[in-house]
Order: structure tokens, then C-alpha cells, then sequence
């Protein structure tokens, strides 16, 4: 389930507060980590930080829509 669907199954049963202030703390985390996904290219199989690339992108929402920094070295010939 995305934060998003989860947000609207918990929204209604929170007081109004705290579904305001819950809603903006969410936002804010899939901005970000939306921001980090955009400049942080894909880590080599096998790495450390393999797990934490792949949560950060589940969280971003980046279904293979958005221009990842390995993307964008690949079409622009970068290395």
C-alpha cells in the first residue's frame, strides 16, 4: 500500500489536528525523497546501500517515471 491510500484509510478516524499535521509530515517525507531520488544514482548490486535506494524510491514513488541521476548520466554520454 503507498503512504498515499494508507493516508486516506487512516485520515477520517484522526481528529482533524492531527490528520492536518500528519498529512503535512508525510508530504514532506515523499518530497524529499523524491529530491534525494532525483540526484542519488543507483547503487552497483550487491551494495550496502542497495536497500536503502530501493525504500527511498517506493517512498518517492518513482515507478521508473522519473529521471534518476543514473538516467540522466546515461543520456547525456556522462560518466
Amino acid at each position: 500500500m503507498d503512504p498515499v491510500s494508507l493516508m486516506h484509510t487512516i485520515a477520517p478516524f484522526l481528529p482533524a489536528r492531527y490528520s492536518a499535521d500528519l498529512l503535512a509530515i508525510v508530504t514532506f517525507l515523499i518530497s524529499t525523497c523524491a529530491l534525494i531520488a532525483r540526484f542519488w544514482a543507483r547503487p552497483k548490486d550487491g551494495s550496502k546501500w542497495l536497500f536503502l535506494y530501493v525504500l527511498i524510491n517506493q517512498i518517492a514513488m518513482n515507478g521508473n517515471h522519473a529521471a534518476n541521476a543514473d538516467d540522466v548520466d546515461a543520456h547525456t554520454g556522462k560518466t
